[in-house]
Parts: C-alpha cells; sequence; structure tokens
C-alpha cells in the first residue's frame, strides 16, 4: 500500500530543526515530531503519555506539564478533570502549531481555556530560578516529558533535575500532598534509588511499547512531596 508522509511544519527558530510531519497510508494517519533530524515521539504509540497524565491520579487539579509533544499528556490530564494545567514547553514553533490546530490533540489542548501554554524552560524553573512571566505555583501535581529520562538527556543541561537536590528543589513546587509524575525511555536504577530515598512510597510503572518490531519498556516514576522537605 503506497505511503506518504506530508510535511505540516516545520522550523529552526530556536537554533534546532523541529518538524511536524503526517504519515497517510491508505485510510490510515499518523502524525510525527521530529528533532534535528531524529524521530521524537508519533501519535500511535501515545501510551506512556497518557500513563504519565494518569499517575497523578484521580482528581489532579492544578497541574504544571513540563514538554508539550503531541499533547496527549496534556489532554488526558483535562480529560480526567484537571482544574487548570500550565504547559512549559522549550519550542515556540510547537506551541504556534498548536495554537493553529495542526493535528486534532495539539489543538485540543490549546483550545481548552483551562490550559495555557507558555514558552520557557520547565527544568530551570523548577531549580528556582523562575523566566516564566505570570506562571506561578505551587501546583497540585508535575508531570515532566522534556528528556528521555535520567540517563538519556536530550539536553545535558537538564541533568541537574534528576539528582537528589534538582527533585527535591522541583517538589518544592507543589502544594503538601502534591505528586510529580517523570517519563523515561527506560528505568534506570540509580534515579529509582534517588527517589526512593526522598519517598519510600515512589513508584515506578514499566510501559511496554512495540517500534519498529522491538519492544521497549518506558518507565514512569512518581514521587510524592514529603511533609517535611529538605532542600
Amino acid at each position: 500500500m503506497h505511503e506518504e508522509t506530508i510535511t505540516l511544519a516545520r522550523s529552526e527558530a530556536d537554533g534546532y530543526e523541529i518538524a511536524l510531519r503526517r504519515r497517510i497510508q491508505g485510510n490510515f494517519s499518523s502524525d510525527e515530531l521530529i528533532i534535528n533530524g531524529a524521530f521524537a515521539m508519533d501519535s500511535t504509540r501515545a501510551m506512556s503519555e497518557i500513563v504519565l497524565a494518569e499517575a497523578l491520579g484521580p482528581n489532579p487539579g492544578h497541574v504544571l506539564v513540563g514538554g508539550l509533544g503531541l499533547g496527549f499528556t496534556a489532554a488526558h490530564l483535562l480529560e480526567v478533570g484537571a482544574t487548570q494545567i500550565d504547559v512549559v514547553e522549550l519550542s515556540t514553533p510547537l506551541i504556534e502549531w498548536a495554537q493553529e490546530g495542526l493535528t486534532e490533540t495539539l489543538g485540543k489542548v490549546a483550545s481548552d481555556p483551562r490550559a495555557s501554554l507558555r514558552h520557557g524552560d520547565v527544568a530551570t524553573l523548577l531549580a528556582g530560578q523562575p523566566t516564566i512571566p505570570g506562571l506561578f505555583g505551587p501546583w497540585d501535581g508535575i508531570c515532566l516529558d522534556i528528556d528521555n529520562g535520567p540517563e538519556y538527556l536530550i539536553h545535558e543541561e537538564n541533568a541537574r533535575l534528576y539528582t537528589p537536590e534538582g527533585i527535591r528543589a522541583a517538589l518544592a513546587h507543589l502544594n503538601p500532598g502534591g505528586k510529580m509524575a517523570i517519563w523515561s525511555q527506560g528505568p534506570s536504577k540509580e534515579f529509582w534509588f534517588d527517589l526512593t530515598s526522598i519517598d519510600e512510597n515512589a513508584t515506578e510503572r514499566l510501559v511496554q511499547v512495540e517500534k519498529s518490531n522491538r519492544r521497549m519498556d518506558y518507565a514512569i516514576y512518581t514521587v510524592n512531596r514529603p511533609e517535611e522537605l529538605g532542600v
């Protein structure tokens, strides 16, 4: 069956290439996000992004979402009743494409009155150096999907976020009883050890996905803000 790939949008506005593509085969189509020529994610394998949203539990409240991607985490948070979501995205063009509704899911997020999309660096924000005007916590929950995980960094400067000090600094942006969920390309024993040293009820959930006839185990980590939080 003939397959066609359409580039919906492409930009190098932030110093790196980002492209939104649609792959069409017969009556089937999928959207893809490409960064610097490398595949980042697509709409056919979005289960782990949905699990990331569900990790905050029912009635997630006011949530900070780090990384817009194709919008599946943010969209699911809205579906399960988040009262407000603040999405912080490093790519200005991706925010603009969402506002233009270039894909159904991105358009759904951008048009929801409970959602705000802001350009900025969520890792810097969580480190206690706010650089996003008008964005204030604390939040009831935080979902992070800004790297491929603590051992698979996209941005090397984000390494500080996955240290015990970085985790505690991030948790300080939560209301008491709040929870943070983190997406990872695979399990990390060191990161898991650090989380459980902060919160003995931290969890690791593996999500199996098929990619290019190969099974992969993505990991979703959750950690609760302890009553006594030393930063």
